[in-house]
């Protein structure tokens, strides 16, 4: 039997995963073996994440989730995240990585996605998400998850101290999530989509 490839999503806190890209993630655990990778436990937004996280993790039938020793709202641009980047990446292997965009106002965002770029200088397939703070996104890749739209709403579920934890009054983080689908679905020509900025993709990650 073949084994599947892997793809590893890393994200700062528990949820930006999924909020992300996890219709895409649920679409291709068809084909690949899914690993999460969490740089905080997010403590800062409420007790009890790290099992949220667990939990969503299940649902997706994520391969293995894998967790950071990083302060929440606290992480470094050094080298040390640099290196345990690198010697995760290394250890999973995977044919495409995916993570937070750079640009955004939350300094633990800013300090993974940079920490990420230089860990990810010589891999071939690293994709960058957005989140509801992320600034300046211009996506120019796009995947249709219609199809999976249903499923990524279970996974938000799961991180319910987080449901209504959007600090805007009266939306939830599935409505926001929807709106984000609906706008990304209408620049892909598609109902609801995920938007991507590519830092490098190869097309044989893709079957071309």
């Amino acid at each position: 039997m073949m084994t599947k490839k892997s793809i590893l999503a890393i994200g700062p806190h528990p949820d930006d995963i999924e909020f992300g890209c996890g219709g895409t993630l649920i679409k291709l655990s068809r084909k690949y073996s899914i690993h999460l990778l969490i740089i905080t436990q997010g403590h800062v937004g409420g007790t009890g994440r790290k099992e949220e996280q667990e939990a969503s993790a299940r649902i997706l039938k994520a391969e293995k989730v894998w967790w950071g020793c990083y302060e929440d709202t606290n992480v470094p641009y050094s080298k040390e995240v640099i290196d345990f980047l690198e010697n995760s990446i290394r250890e999973i292997n995977p044919e495409i990585i995916f993570t937070n965009f750079f640009r955004d106002t939350h300094q633990d965002h800013r300090a993974v996605a940079n920490n990420l770029q230089s860990a990810t200088r010589y891999r071939k397939n690293v994709l960058f998400y957005e989140v509801p703070t992320s600034i300046e996104f211009n996506p120019t890749l796009f995947m249709d998850i219609e199809d999976s739209w249903e499923k990524k709403k279970e996974l938000l579920r799961a991180h319910s101290s987080q449901v209504n934890a959007t600090k805007v009054e009266g939306l939830s983080i599935l409505e926001s999530a929807e709106s984000c689908a609906i706008f990304r679905g209408f620049q892909g020509r598609v109902k609801y989509a995920e938007g991507f900025v590519p830092i490098r993709l190869s097309l044989s990650c893709l079957g071309g």
